[in-house]
């Protein structure tokens, strides 16, 4: 192809636009949105205790090692700048989470179902929101990792002076006193290369330029070479998100429509194809985020901490930082999930209602006809996968013990005596036994 095949393409392209397609369940969308939200909510609050408390920990001299107990000491001032940057943290995190709730559909009917489309300004901001969170928490895990005074110079010095440009005389006089200004002027008297290169300048330095080098030094930093998958998607939701922060072509095309959408509908309400477009690609970023707020910025937390405290302080916050680590990792396992039933064969199809429960605590009511379209966890968008057994086979035993066969005559396992249960255990021992001895 030339040059001119190549805008051909391109002006057909963008010339008209395909219509939406609603290609997933927006009720198990909305479903996760709000999970996964309100997780990310209990997360920032807890994190907020934890913050009030560094402060107030900081402050005494007795809790810090000894590079930051006083101000001789070359570390001494990022007792004061650790809790501003989660501080700062927090606040955007606040933004993206209120960007990222689920939808409110009461009261949602016909008329006025116009209220759920999704146009370019509702993109632009949910875009933008996840692009502020990834790139501020991003060079924020950075710095708190690598706690250099140098490189926190840079950071800062370069943000204050971009500030600095456009302020009006109110907001500068609030915000920056003698010193600074005095810092700011000998910053802006260096040239860039002066600014970046640690041995041609005193006050600055910065290795990692790149948004891309700094995700690549805390995989390594915080041993996670091996996720090289999670790795490319946190650096590609950076590369989508800048197509809507800087308004390119192709997000303007794609968020913006003249013509009217098809009305589709559920359980709850009717709904449009831009509605559930929208909620997919709110859950997909927020999932994505979530995962790096607990797999990278909270793990950039405790490396920070490490540094400061003193070892019976730190244990106290690892442990703190680590149960919030483990509620989000255990709670994102619940989503979207492939689950296998055993179930007695002729209960398909038959009349009888077919209770499955799904891991996620949701029971889930499978009525005749018996549609395999419809064996999927409406709550977490698991799908169901139903193996079938001939006669009244009762338990079979699982990697998480024994387990009912769906529609057989004895009781659910939990519903035994403790005798029996303890008898079928035993049973499953010996068998376990024998297979190891042959």
């Amino acid at each position: 192809m030339n040059e001119l095949d190549i805008l051909k393409n391109i002006a057909e392209n963008l010339s008209e636009r395909k219509s939406s397609a609603a290609l997933n369940n927006y009720e198990v969308l909305c479903n996760n949105i709000k999970y996964v939200n309100d997780l990310f909510v209990w997360s920032i609050n807890k994190l907020n205790i934890i913050q009030d408390r560094c402060i107030n920990e900081l402050k005494n001299d007795i809790s810090v090692n000894n590079d930051f107990k006083d101000n001789t000491r070359p570390f001494y001032y990022f007792r004061t700048i650790i809790p501003r940057i989660l501080l700062n943290d927090i606040s955007i995190i606040e933004k993206f989470i209120t960007f990222t709730q689920p939808d409110d559909r009461k009261g949602i009917n016909i008329e006025d179902v116009g209220k759920l489309k999704r146009t370019f300004l509702d993109f632009n901001n949910l875009v933008t929101s996840a692009r502020q969170f990834i790139d501020s928490l991003v060079t924020d895990s950075y710095k708190l990792t690598l706690l250099d005074p140098k490189s926190t110079n840079f950071q800062v010095l370069t943000s204050l002076n971009s500030f600095n440009k456009y302020a009006t005389k109110s907001i500068r006089s609030a915000l920056f006193n003698s010193a600074i200004h005095n810092s700011l002027t000998e910053f802006e008297n260096l040239n860039y290369n002066e600014r970046i290169r640690g041995q041609e300048s005193a006050i600055t330095k910065c290795e990692k330029k790149t948004y891309g080098e700094k995700v690549d030094f805390l995989f390594d930093n915080l041993g996670l070479t091996a996720d090289v998958g999670f790795k490319e998607e946190i650096k590609n939701l950076f590369s989508f998100s800048s197509e809507f922060t800087h308004i390119g072509y192709v997000s303007t095309f794609f968020s913006t429509s003249a013509g009217a959408e098809v009305i589709f509908g559920d359980d709850i309400s009717p709904y449009l194809p831009s509605t559930e477009n929208f909620s997919e690609l709110k859950y997909e970023i927020l999932e994505t985020a979530t995962k790096f707020f607990a797999n990278i910025y909270l793990p950039s937390i405790i490396c920070s901490l490490n540094k400061v405290f003193e070892n019976y302080v730190f244990i106290k916050y690892q442990s703190l930082i680590n149960d919030i680590i483990s509620k989000i990792i255990k709670d994102l396992k619940t989503r979207n999930n492939q689950y296998y039933f055993f179930i007695v064969e002729g209960l398909i199809a038959s009349n009888k209602i077919i209770d499955l429960k799904c891991m996620c605590g949701t029971t889930n009511h499978w009525k005749p006809p018996h549609e395999l379209s419809d064996i999927y966890c409406k709550n977490c968008g698991s799908h169901f996968n139903l193996i079938e057994m001939k006669g009244d086979p009762g338990y079979i035993i699982t990697s998480n013990g024994p387990v009912k066969v769906i529609g057989s005559s004895v009781p659910d396992f939990d519903e035994l005596p403790f005798n029996d249960k303890l008898q079928i255990l035993k049973k499953c021992e010996e068998l376990v036994n024998n297979k190891i001895l042959k």
